[in-house]
């Protein structure tokens, strides 16, 4: 999976991430941002399903690139 992220938010993902290890517990990028994407995931499932969980899509059943005109 990849998408597009300004520089400087990045940077600022890291500069947290950086400075909360002895707190949080989190020590990569990769595992901050599947935490947060599954925290908003299970919100929406709350809201919108009961609950459940979607049922699965699969890689490139999602629109693919920016939509036209950005």
């Amino acid at each position: 999976m990849s998408f597009y992220q300004e520089q400087e938010d990045t940077d600022r993902i890291r500069g947290a991430i950086m400075h909360t290890i002895p707190y949080e517990g989190v020590r990569s990028l990769s595992q901050f941002l599947s935490g947060a994407a599954m925290k908003e995931v299970e919100r929406l499932e709350a809201k919108y399903d009961n609950g459940k969980p979607f049922p699965p899509v699969r890689a490139r059943e999602l629109p693919q690139g920016r939509p036209m005109g950005e």
